[in-house]
């Protein structure tokens, strides 16, 4: 099967970057602009101010009222959302295709001016700092992010999340956003990805009227992602709102794009992350010692890091449990891999990655990274061949090298004790 995506390319004057794919096989389209501004890019006393102004972006702009720009997307029978990373903020539209030119009016003129109002900015500074409660400080195990992170971390540009800091996001002034704006929101450090059922020389030509006329000079100076590699394990215990004992191991690994990062899909799905997986069965289902378990990576563009969790059933040993994990973990390293796995987990791979291919949100999305990553967002058509290049003894070396050999940030979270 041929999968091979088909992308055309072209930059501005202003040096926006554009990346156009042609699918006709549903009359939509996805338009998705990336910024090269996150987290990493703040400075100190900023800690969230980017994932704030994801916020900013849709309370209006220079044509369009305040909370227009999601109106206008659905009463063209589409949807709207943004995201923001430590290194990137991405905001998209899924929209029929003949709604496209709308798309690109709408986020050209949120590109070039956007209504940073006192009460605006306020407003969304009470939105951000209400989510920050509900999702992170006063949900259950809801520090566990912020908490790896400063850990794995230390003193990097990744060691604070994209929630940020409550003071840092009051004191956010309404210069400080012009600034902002006007420094990170520019052609030159944006790339635009426009896929399904386009006519390529219009579209061209669209992108032209509305982005063309945008002239910012940002001159960004992009600072350097430092990192102390741990020299020993660290432990915290966290008494919090919870009625279940849970635990998140953590191990630093290398960052998106790595050859490791392909390899360690393939310790996910095989140890942990599916109910026939081998420590489901084991803490789930033998020994009951879990209520459940599973694993992630995290990767960015300078580092990721891959976790691993645990809920504890009551009355069930918690470090019974870790320890049952981390022997594993380490066996894994030594021990044999059937070749029954290691086919079962590519052809896992191979139907995820074809899935990937039929949406266009996911194509766009994936190709943004790729771009603003490496600049290549034909980086998407390399990804089956390096899952099918994993060999056993890749997996295995990977996991000696970056679990086995190496040091892990333990976070126990535990209900907390009644005061008498």
């Amino acid at each position: 099967m041929n999968t091979k995506l088909i992308f055309e390319e072209f930059s501005l004057p202003n040096k926006l970057h554009c990346v156009l794919h042609k699918n006709t096989s549903n009359p939509l389209v996805n338009v998705t602009l990336g910024y090269k501004v996150g987290a990493k890019d703040e400075e100190p006393g900023q800690f969230g101010v980017a994932h704030l102004f994801e916020h900013l972006m849709f309370e209006g702009s220079q044509n369009i009222p305040k909370s227009e720009h999601q109106k206008i997307v659905m009463e063209c029978g589409g949807r709207t959302n943004a995201f923001t990373m430590q290194d990137a903020t991405v905001y998209y539209e899924d929209i029929p295709a003949n709604f496209l030119e709308t798309a690109l009016w709408l986020e050209s003129d949120r590109m070039n001016e956007i209504d940073l109002t006192e009460e605006n900015l306020d407003n969304q500074k009470k939105v951000v700092l209400e989510e920050k409660l509900q999702r992170y400080d006063n949900a259950p195990y809801g520090t566990f992010l912020a908490k790896t992170m400063k850990h794995i971390f230390p003193g990097s540009l990744y060691e604070h999340t994209t929630i940020g800091e409550a003071e840092h996001i009051k004191n956010f002034s309404r210069q400080d956003a012009i600034d902002f704006h006007h420094k990170y929101y520019s052609p030159a450090n944006a790339e635009l990805l426009i896929s399904g059922d386009i006519d390529i020389e219009n579209t061209k030509n669209l992108i032209e009227k509305y982005f063309g006329g945008i002239n910012k000079s940002n001159g960004i100076i992009r600072k350097e992602n430092k990192f102390t590699e741990l020299t020993e394990d660290i432990t915290e215990t966290i008494e919090d709102n919870v009625m279940l004992e849970k635990f998140y191991i953590s191990f630093k690994i290398p960052g998106a794009g790595s050859t490791e990062e392909y390899i360690l899909e393939y310790f996910t799905k095989l140890v942990f992350n599916n109910k026939s997986s081998r420590l489901y069965k084991l803490l789930v289902y033998d020994k009951m010692l879990l209520k459940n378990i599973s694993s992630f990576k995290f990767t960015i563009q300078d580092a990721g890091v891959y976790i691993i969790l645990g809920t504890v059933n009551p009355g069930k040993s918690m470090a019974e449990a870790q320890k049952i994990i981390l022997d594993e973990v380490n066996a894994f390293a030594e021990g044999d891999i059937p070749d029954y796995d290691m086919q079962k987990i590519k052809n896992e791979l191979e139907f995820s990655h074809v899935n990937k291919l039929i949406s266009l949100n996911r194509i766009n999305v994936a190709g943004v990274f790729n771009r603003l990553y490496f600049k290549d967002a034909n980086k998407i058509n390399d990804e089956l061949s390096r899952y099918n290049s994993v060999t056993k003894e890749d997996l295995k070396n990977t996991v000696k090298k970056y679990f086995t050999d190496a040091k892990k940030v333990v976070l126990n979270y535990v209900p907390k004790k009644d005061k008498k």
